[in-house]
């Protein structure tokens, strides 16, 4: 009888298996038929809010940009050089992110032959173009050098991309460039365009004009990085990079040593922190937008940084404000508009087509 027993327990056994199996098919295939209309409605808020984090990090890297330029001013005026301030920035960066690396547990050795070295050659563009941005100032002021910079960045940024990572560049791209271009040349009102008898060194113009070219350089190596990387390595890569640049520098392009101006102005410790933490945060949306989106509109909502240090002189340098910096303001808010809304059809349109090929009767 105990044989039968077992045969009897074996085949219930089997028939529970089977009844179980068929059930977890028939909850499956519900759970596949039912979300078709709601997975188009998740994909459709996906796309739109996928756009609407990019705008906004781009919008934001301008912002936080512009500030740290206001702080490193700051230091500048003190004392410090610039090659200073990028050191003390350098090294806090990688201060703050390799106790992350170490948390996330991210193997910068373990990443992939390209991502490090598009890692490198960005964070080496980033660091000379700030450098040159200091030293052009130095040499033809802070309006010449900012809308030569601003000004050189959306235009080659979108140029390389489609040499290099093959992005597509339209007509609507054009005029938020062309736009923001002017907007930036009536806020920064440059000496060499509204007075004749400008005197300035033509080596600070080449200094502005390659920053914005290195940045722009910069921009498209963060676009062509791999999708998933973590933007923790991007902010080391910058920090070791920097640190390592700078060491090299800091001694033959200075002064005074970092400590010894601390007594003398105690403001300077507010000053450093602000500079840290504001490129960290350009830093992380700036590459961010550039995850999302194509870098010829991330470098056109990045010059709302102009808008940005237009009102910081307002505010904290006391500068007086001229109509047509009011207008040029407007413009450059114009561009990021355009921006935005071109991006809301491309998506809408996107979403469309997809909707269709998931209608479209088989």
């Amino acid at each position: 009888m105990e044989p039968n027993c077992n045969k009897d327990q074996l085949i219930t056994e089997d028939l529970i298996r089977v009844s179980n199996v068929f059930e977890l098919h028939t909850i499956t295939d519900k759970i596949d038929d039912l979300p078709i209309n709601e997975s188009q409605s998740m994909d459709k808020e996906h796309h739109y809010w996928k756009a609407f984090l990019g705008i906004t990090m781009g919008l934001l890297s301008g912002a936080s940009l512009a500030i740290y330029d206001t702080f490193a001013l700051l230091c500048i005026k003190i004392g410090y050089s610039p090659s200073q301030v990028i050191l003390v920035k350098s090294l806090m960066m990688m201060a703050i992110t390799i106790p992350l690396l170490v948390y996330k547990k991210i193997n910068i050795v373990s990443l992939r032959r390209q991502d490090t070295l598009l890692n490198i050659a960005k964070s080496i563009c980033e660091i000379a173009g700030s450098l040159l941005f200091y030293y052009g100032m130095s040499n033809i002021g802070v309006g010449d050098a900012s809308s030569i910079a601003a000004g050189t960045t959306p235009i080659f940024t979108p140029l390389f991309a489609c040499i290099f990572i093959q992005e597509t560049f339209k007509f609507h791209n054009c005029v938020s460039v062309v736009t923001n271009v002017i907007g930036i040349v009536l806020i920064s009102h440059p000496n060499f365009i509204f007075d004749t008898d400008t005197n300035a060194p033509p080596l600070g113009y080449v200094y502005a004009l390659l920053a914005g070219i290195l940045l722009a350089i910069g921009a498209v190596c963060s676009r062509a990085m791999s999708h998933g990387l973590s933007l923790i390595v991007v902010v080391f890569y910058n920090g070791l990079c920097g640190t390592i640049i700078m060491l090299i520098l800091v001694y033959p392009t200075s002064n005074d040593r970092i400590y010894t101006l601390i007594p003398e102005c105690p403001i300077a410790i507010a000053y450093l922190v602000g500079v840290v933490a504001f490129f960290v945060a350009f830093l992380y949306s700036f590459n961010r937008s550039l995850q999302l989106q194509s870098a010829g509109k991330t470098t056109i909502l990045f010059n709302i940084n102009i808008v940005t240090g237009f009102v910081a002189d307002a505010i904290v340098f006391h500068k007086h404000i001229v109509d047509l910096e009011i207008i040029g303001s407007a413009l450059v808010i114009l561009s990021s508009i355009i921006v935005f809304v071109t991006t809301c059809f491309e998506m809408k349109h996107r979403v469309g087509e997809e909707t269709n090929l998931l209608e479209k009767p088989k």
